[in-house]
């Protein structure tokens, strides 16, 4: 026995020094450590420790480093984090093929436990959504996202008299935005089918927490963990193509038709465009329907996010809804509901930007991984399979880039726009624009392709709601009112979870 002891003692002392042996041998031991130790272990101990403090650890190194990098420690690995203008352009202009945002996303997701390696393996559903919700292309989906706002506003916001009532802001953003997206995706009449938005909008929230308890494991541990962790994604991935696969089976038929030169009604939504490729994959209908659902993901989440966002402030501060409303309604005088009018909403483009600027979905932006030992221009090595990001909230709250950084100025890009010497440079204050400074969408050529719908179905929906309803925060019982907090969440950046307005018709409505 202590024959046995003493060699598994010596096994364990072995096995520390290579793990200590080869982390002083990696390139990553060059870059600063902020708010961790470096010691492998430790700082695994040490990012379950922070999962709720990264906010104050990347301000911390965004101060001390500015213009160079460092690192932050993630449940799962090390992130390098680089600041300054310099850096982060030599980031955003690597391909793909050196830093990848697609695997970044797919790490942060989990895809290889999560959905079908089918979708790991071949992500052709991103390249459709950067080719199908280009600016240009918009004209020809735009009109039918737009059909579809009035009866979701009025099934969503339960205000039908004079009184106030009480909106539940998360659950109802998160409706809004998955049946107005679910026209342009799913299409009509699936789009409002109730057991399809609620499992849409399920199918988000469960995978974003399947892939946040994964990346708390070691790799080597993850493959047991997403036996009990997946379950709930799985499940509700199956019960949305059961509802889906009627749909899916017709379009199928009629795609193989038309091979045979027997054409049919094209549909013009993400289902079509999925199934177009997939016939030719022979892909089958749980495929089809997680490529779906993940689209839905990319959009709804950060969509629904965005506008709890607005819907707070406006409730805060109801005095805004006075000059948007003027401006709405000249808007669509001049052009109707449609594109060219939410273009000459300068305001309510403003609003959407400094939310954005000031709440965010992420911590950190411009998220790659290296699928290479990468040299960056300063002489930096980032060795393969690191995560990089820019650190977008240390940024957005710096006054060197945005004066009085940490004050709330909802028309703050309007009167940049206006103050602008020309269209291009005014343009760069748009909701949708991206610059070194500006990272909620990322920035370059891998920025967030579907950026410009999202603009557009935001402005739609809240011109709807800003013309027809009053908002403003329930009362508390002492003080002034205040909208809840933002929770962090490791990298993540939470709307207020389960917060509520008072809502009501509008005394004149549009």
């Amino acid at each position: 026995m202590a024959e046995d002891q003493a060699v598994g003692f010596i096994c364990i002392v072995i096995l520390v020094f290579i793990v200590v042996y080869r982390w002083n041998l990696s390139p990553l031991n060059n870059i600063p450590t902020v708010g961790s130790s470096w010691v492998p272990g430790l700082s695994y101990l040490s990012a379950i420790a922070l999962i709720r403090h990264l906010k104050e650890i990347l301000q911390d190194g965004y101060t001390k480093y500015y213009g160079s990098a460092f690192k932050i420690p993630l449940m799962d690995r090390w992130m390098v984090i680089v600041s300054g203008p310099k850096m982060i352009e030599d980031i955003r202009r690597r391909p793909e093929y050196e830093l990848s945002f697609t695997q970044a996303v797919e790490s942060l997701l989990q895809y290889k436990y999560n959905v079908g390696s089918k979708i790991r393996d071949d992500p052709y559903h991103l390249a459709i959504v950067k080719e199908k919700l280009q600016n240009r292309m918009l004209a020809d989906i735009i009109p039918d996202m737009i059909d579809e706002v009035s009866p979701a506003v009025q099934r969503y916001i339960p205000a039908n008299g004079k009184e106030w009532v009480n909106m539940d802001v998360s659950s109802s953003a998160f409706k809004l935005v998955t049946r107005t997206c679910g026209r342009v995706f799913a299409g009509s009449p699936m789009c409002n089918n109730e057991e399809y938005i609620d499992l849409s909008v399920q199918f988000a929230l469960e995978m974003l927490k399947a892939g946040r308890a994964l990346r708390m494991f070691p790799d080597l541990l993850k493959p047991i963990a997403a036996v009990f962790i997946n379950k709930a994604v799985k499940r509700t991935s199956n019960l949305t193509m059961l509802r889906l696969r009627p749909i899916i089976r017709k379009r199928i038929a009629a795609t193989m038709r038309e091979k045979e030169k027997d054409r049919f009604y094209r549909p013009n939504d993400a289902l079509q465009w999925i199934i177009d490729k997939a016939v030719t994959r022979h892909e089958t209908d749980i495929d089809i329907t997680e490529r779906l659902l993940l689209l839905n993901l990319a959009a709804s989440y950060t969509s629904s996010s965005s506008l709890m966002q607005v819907l707070y402030h406006l409730a805060e501060w109801p005095e805004l809804l006075a000059p948007l409303r003027e401006e709405i309604e000249g808007a669509i005088a001049a052009e109707g509901w449609t594109m060219p009018s939410f273009a000459r909403m300068w305001k309510l483009d403003s609003i959407l930007r400094e939310s954005q600027r000031c709440n965010g979905f992420t911590l950190a932006s411009l998220v790659r991984i290296a699928l290479k030992d990468v040299v960056l221009d300063n002489g930096m090595l980032i060795p393969k399979g690191t995560l990089l990001g820019a650190p977008a909230h240390p940024m957005h709250y710096d006054n060197a880039h945005f004066p009085n950084a940490h004050v709330f100025d909802p028309f703050r890009f309007a009167r940049m726009r206006e103050a602008a010497c020309d269209t291009e440079s005014a343009a760069r204050h748009q909701f949708a624009s991206t610059s070194p400074e500006y990272l909620p969408f990322g920035h370059g050529q891998l920025a967030c392709p579907g950026r410009h719908f999202a603009s557009n179905q935001l402005k739609a929906v809240l011109s709807h709601i800003i013309l027809n309803y009053d908002l403003k925060l329930p009362e508390p019982e002492c003080g002034t009112p205040q909208r809840p907090p933002n929770e962090y969440l490791s990298l993540a950046i939470l709307p207020p979870t389960g917060g509520t307005i008072l809502v009501r018709k509008r005394a004149a409505p549009a």
